[in-house]
């Protein structure tokens, strides 16, 4: 999950900062949101429970979003959400609003269902490496693109999030492999840097046909 208000806005051209990919990458680590699921109309969606304008609702929610993505409850992040919105808190309302925002975080677009069936298909090891809630890491392991994942890691099960350092760190232990030998693509440039001060190689996101040639250039694809 990613603040897009404050990232490095999309264009054509090479990405800033990235590194040159090794020759072929061992392990692929994509980011989630944004970079795989780009959900359409989520504040609108939101905002359609509450009496509240879509951008109240989407300056409300990343307000607060860093605490429940690095293990905070849904109540503690609905609950102050809503009551910046001036609303009283009710489980209920709780519940849908966590279902609609986990669904649209965990529902990728079909260009991506694509790659990540294409790179299990050549036996290319993959993994999610996003800034997500509980219930989104819950939820995405049981989607129906979830079989050509081997690897996830999720900030809020790790009680680390991008950009720090130390959750690069411990991904490259839990693959068991050089720092080297990864390949990440994530939207931010923030988090592309981090991940090539840990040693990795690292890709921006601009686009889903941008990315999978980069994979074919590196014969992973």
């Amino acid at each position: 999950m990613t603040d897009l208000r404050g990232g490095t806005p999309f264009g054509p051209g090479p990405a800033a900062g990235d590194r040159p990919a090794p020759p072929c990458p061992r392990v692929v680590i994509f980011d989630l949101g944004e970079v795989l699921a780009t959900p359409p109309g989520l504040y609108q969606r939101l905002a359609a429970c509450l009496p509240h304008r879509p951008e109240d609702v989407e300056t409300a929610y990343w307000a607060h979003r860093e605490a429940y993505d690095r293990g905070g409850s849904a109540t503690a992040f609905w609950g102050r959400l809503l009551a910046d919105l001036g609303i009283c808190a009710r489980d209920g309302l709780i519940a849908e609003l966590t279902r609609i925002d986990t669904e649209a975080w965990t529902t990728i677009r079909p260009d991506a269902t694509a790659l990540l069936e294409d790179l299990s298909e050549r036996g290319v090891r993959v993994g999610i490496l996003s800034n997500a809630t509980r219930e989104m890491a819950a939820a995405a392991r049981e989607t129906p693109w979830a079989p050509y994942v081997s690897d996830w890691f999720f900030s809020a099960e790790l009680r680390l999030a991008k950009p720090d350092a130390a959750i690069y760190r411990h991904v490259t232990d839990r693959l068991g492999l050089p720092a080297a030998d990864v390949l990440f693509v994530d939207d931010r440039q923030v988090n592309v840097d981090a991940a090539l001060g840990t040693g990795w190689s690292a890709h921006r996101w601009i686009t889903g046909a941008r990315t999978e040639e980069l994979l074919r250039r590196l014969g992973v694809l």
